[in-house]
């Protein structure tokens, strides 16, 4: 035989050595007992990534005369719902959008707000509404529901949870001859894979009918609640600390790259400064904490903020342009914009681990607030009826929200 025939043959040999040692009889009943081979370190089997979950929201809120309540709760609760919602884990993406409704003749008939991971920007519009117009009982409802079901960015994934919350006091004029009508909307959410819920506002029997013929259509939830939306706010004692060290982490943050992504940017940062001058100190607890949390972080941050982005490696601001720095960055030497780096990113650790001290704090008083009312108030409240239609409801899509409602 020769040598070219022969190294062939000696690998075949010792494949099928290799797999009667690991399958050989072991017993004396004839079973195979498999052989333990190990596997070294450096080639250890990685169990793959777990792909981060999806929720999006879109609120369908009656914006006429008689909503000031429903208004107002909307403008308290956003940012304890979201919360509420980023206490999944992992953490998901949590995208919530806003379509505000009246009537023909008001001043608009729909408003809408584009689904967005970015909470402040979302609550920025919601503050520039408030309830007006209506008048005669029925409102533009058939509009506003197809709209909530077509007019959004809804994502394609079946793993997604999508829903739409329909909020008002009146049932929908059925007379407007150009309308899609609610049993049409219904169908085409069900094919979107979309859930529809219902809150009534008050007691308007010809509402509540339809408002559960929609719930029912795509198995959501139906609820009733007062016209003060039977909204419960817990002011707290850390409060107001809470609401000075979100001020000072959003003044931490620091863009880079061009001339219109830090102009972006700095809109960003502004923004936020001015939700929470014109915000209560309960809201801006609860939007820091949200901001914190594994769901609201990657948002709140965005994108090329400088210190996230060299967090990991202080080097990697070496890799920026100079033209892309900001501008009492561009000045420094190599070392100093390290040093500055590290030092920032010192000041905003401490800040957060200060803010999650109250945070616990602020969390413990409002559970020990909370005990202390009726079991009622509390499973009726708006913020605990949204919340608990979402818990279950997420739990199809493998979404697994822990605790309860934020408040």
């Amino acid at each position: 035989m020769n040598q070219k025939m022969f190294i062939p043959l000696i690998a075949v040999f010792s494949t099928a050595l290799l797999i009667n040692t690991l399958d050989v009889s072991r017993s004396g009943t004839g079973g195979h007992v498999p052989v333990s081979v190990p596997v070294p370190a450096d080639t250890a089997i990685q169990s793959p990534q777990v792909a981060q979950s999806r929720i999006q929201i879109v609120f369908a809120l009656d914006a006429t005369g008689s909503m000031g309540g429903l208004i107002g709760a909307a403008k308290e609760k956003i940012w304890s719902i979201a919360g509420s919602l980023a206490q999944a884990d992992p953490a998901p993406v949590i995208e919530i959008g806003l379509l505000f409704y009246r009537d023909k003749g008001d001043a608009f008939v729909t408003r809408k707000v584009a689904l967005s991971s970015d909470l402040d920007d979302i609550y920025a519009q919601l503050m520039q509404i408030d309830a007006n117009g209506g008048g005669d009982r029925p409102e533009s409802v058939n509009q506003a529901l197809h709209e909530a079901v077509t007019h959004f960015q809804w994502d394609r994934s079946d793993k997604t949870y999508k829903a739409v919350f329909l909020v008002g006091d009146c049932p929908p004029h059925m007379d407007y001859q150009d309308d899609v009508k609610y049993p049409v909307s219904c169908s085409l959410a069900k094919e979107k894979d979309i859930i529809l819920n219902t809150i009534l506002m008050g007691g308007d029997r010809g509402a509540m009918r339809i408002w559960r013929e929609i719930a029912n259509c795509s198995q959501g939830t139906y609820a009733q609640v007062d016209m003060n939306a039977n909204d419960i706010a817990v002011h707290t004692p850390y409060d107001d600390r809470i609401a000075d060290i979100s001020d000072r982490l959003d003044a931490t943050r620091i863009y880079f790259g061009s001339t219109k992504d830090k102009s972006v940017s700095s809109e960003k940062v502004a923004k936020g400064l001015r939700i929470t001058s014109a915000s209560k100190s309960n809201v801006k607890a609860q939007r820091a904490e949200y901001n914190a949390s594994g769901a609201g972080k990657e948002a709140y941050y965005g994108k090329q903020e400088l210190l996230e982005y060299s967090r990991e490696d202080v080097a990697r601001v070496d890799q920026i342009k100079e033209e892309e720095l900001p501008e009492e960055m561009k000045r420094m030497s190599v070392v100093e914009r390290r040093a500055y780096v590290k030092e920032k990113l010192a000041e905003r650790d401490s800040l957060t681990k200060e803010l999650q001290l109250y945070m616990q704090k602020r969390q413990d008083y409002i559970t020990k607030d909370l005990k202390e009312r009726s079991a009622a108030e509390v499973d009726s409240s708006f913020s605990n009826r949204i919340y608990k239609s979402i818990q279950q409801q997420t739990e199809k899509k493998n979404i697994r929200i822990k605790g309860g409602a934020k408040y």
